[in-house]
C-alpha cells in the first residue's frame, strides 16, 4: 500500500512522489469500504469478529471507527496518512474561533483598504441576512435574501452545506451542470449527536477507595452513550461532561428526544458502567444538546464519502477550474469542507477557499505572481487524478 512512503513524501513535501503513490491507491480503494479493508487485512483476518467489534468502538479523536465502516477506504487513508487523528488540541471558545478570527483579523499590509481594516468593519459589524435565492442576472448574479431584498454581484462564492442549494436556497438549474448537481445531491452527510452537562467540579478525579483509581474517566462503549468525555478547568471549578457523543444510527436514537430525556438515557447507560458514581448529583445549570442532522442549516455533521464517491468529490473540488465551462456556468464558486477531500477538518475548508479565490481572481481577469503560482496554475500537474465515468 505504500503507507510509510506516502508519509515520508508528506514530510519531505515531495508533491510529485506523493501524487504518484496516491494515484495508485485511488482506483483500487475507492470502491471498497473501510470494513472490507479491516475484515480482509492480514492483521484482522487472524483475529475473531469480536476483535473487529472492539476496534470499531475505539475509533479516533471523538468518533468510533465502526461509524466509518461503510465509508470509502480512501476517506480513512486520508485521515491516517496525514495524521489528522494525532496531536489534537482544545480550542478555547470552540472551533467557531476560526471564522470569528477571520472576521476580526486586522492586517497591516493591505493594498486596497487602510491598514487595520477588518471584514467586520467593511460590513459595519454585521453579516447580511441569509440567502434565499441565487439567479442569473446581466453580467453576473442576483442574490435575494430571506427578506426579499435582491442585490447583484459579478461573482458568487457559496460556502454553505451543499444540500442547502436544493433545500433552502432556490437556485437556477442552469447554474451548474447536471453532473455537478448530481455530485452535490449525492453527497452523504454523517449524523452526529452530542449532549453536554455542566457539573460543579471535576469529581471524576476523586479516588475510588477500593481501587485507588479515579472514580470515572473518558468512556468508550458499545452502549447508547458511545463516547463520554470529561472537560475540567481546574480543581473546585465548574467542569463539563459530554455525556454522549454518537454517530450515525446511534445519533438517530437520540433524534426524537428532548434534551432532558437524552440526559436521562445517558445517565442510565453510564450507571451500568459506574454503579457507585452519582453523576446527577453534580449537575448544575441546564444541559445542552445538538443533533446536526436536525439543524436546518447543517443537515448533518459532515461528509463521509461512500464507495464510488471519488468522482462526485472530484467534480465539486475541481469546479473552481472554469475555463472549459459554458459562459452561463462561470462565476459561481463552491468552497467548504464538504467540497474538499478532508471533510470535518478546517484544513479542507481553507484549501477550497484558496482554490475559489484563485478562480474568482481568474474570472475577473487577474493572475497570480509567477513566483507564487496559485492552485489553478499547477492543477494540470498536481491536481487529483480522474477516474473514467
Amino acid at each position: 500500500m505504500g503507507f510509510t512512503k506516502i508519509q515520508d513524501a508528506i514530510r519531505a513535501r515531495d508533491v510529485a512522489s506523493l501524487k504518484v503513490l496516491w494515484n495508485k491507491l485511488v482506483p483500487i480503494w475507492d470502491d471498497r469500504t473501510f470494513y472490507d479493508f479491516v475484515a480482509s487485512s492480514e492483521a484482522f483476518s487472524k483475529l475473531s469478529f469480536h476483535h473487529r467489534e472492539v476496534f470499531g468502538q475505539v475509533g479516533f479523536g471523538t468518533g468510533g471507527w465502526d461509524s466509518d465502516f461503510p465509508n470509502s477506504m480512501l476517506e480513512i487513508f486520508r485521515v491516517v496518512m496525514t495524521n489528522c487523528d494525532e496531536d489534537q488540541r482544545l480550542i478555547v471558545g470552540g472551533a467557531e474561533q476560526v471564522p470569528r478570527g477571520l472576521w476580526e483579523h486586522a492586517p497591516s499590509n493591505l493594498t486596497h483598504w487602510p491598514a487595520g481594516t477588518t471584514l467586520a468593519s467593511l460590513h459595519s459589524g454585521g453579516t447580511r441576512p441569509g440567502v434565499a435565492r441565487i439567479a442569473h442576472a446581466d453580467n453576473g448574479f442576483e442574490i435575494t435574501d430571506v427578506w426579499g431584498v435582491a442585490r447583484r454581484y459579478p461573482a458568487v462564492l457559496v460556502t454553505c452545506q451543499g444540500w442547502l442549494l436544493t433545500t433552502q436556497i432556490r437556485c437556477d438549474e442552469s447554474l451548474f451542470s447536471y453532473k455537478l448537481w448530481t455530485a452535490v445531491d449525492r453527497t452523504r452527510y454523517m449524523q452526529s449527536s452530542k449532549t453536554f452537562v455542566m457539573v460543579d467540579r471535576p469529581f471524576w478525579r476523586d479516588k475510588d477507595p477500593k481501587t485507588g483509581r479515579d472514580v470515572m474517566s473518558t468512556t468508550l462503549t458499545d452502549r447508547l452513550t458511545r463516547g463520554t468525555y470529561l472537560f475540567d478547568n481546574g480543581d473546585d471549578k465548574p467542569a463539563v461532561i459530554c455525556l454522549t457523543y454518537s454517530w450515525m444510527s446511534d445519533a438517530l436514537k437520540m433524534l426524537p428526544h428532548t434534551v432532558e430525556h437524552r440526559v436521562r438515557l445517558a445517565l442510565s447507560a453510564l450507571k451500568q458502567i459506574y454503579p457507585d458514581v452519582d453523576i446527577a448529583s453534580h449537575i448544575v445549570g441546564d444541559p445542552i444538546t445538538v443533533s446536526w442532522e436536525a439543524d436546518e442549516h447543517s443537515l448533518g455533521a459532515f461528509k463521509g464519502a461512500l464507495p464510488g464517491h471519488y468522482r462526485y468529490n472530484l467534480r465539486m473540488y475541481s469546479h473552481f477550474m472554469q475555463d472549459d465551462l459554458p459562459a452561463h456556468q462561470r462565476g459561481i464558486f463552491l468552497a467548504g469542507d464538504d467540497i474538499s477531500w478532508t471533510p470535518a477538518w478546517v484544513e479542507g475548508a481553507v484549501q477550497t477557499a484558496l482554490n475559489a479565490v484563485w478562480g474568482i481572481e481568474r474570472h475577473f481577469g487577474g493572475r497570480t505572481h509567477p513566483d507564487n503560482p496559485g492552485p489553478g496554475d499547477v492543477f494540470a500537474e498536481i491536481g487529483p487524478m480522474e477516474l473514467p465515468d
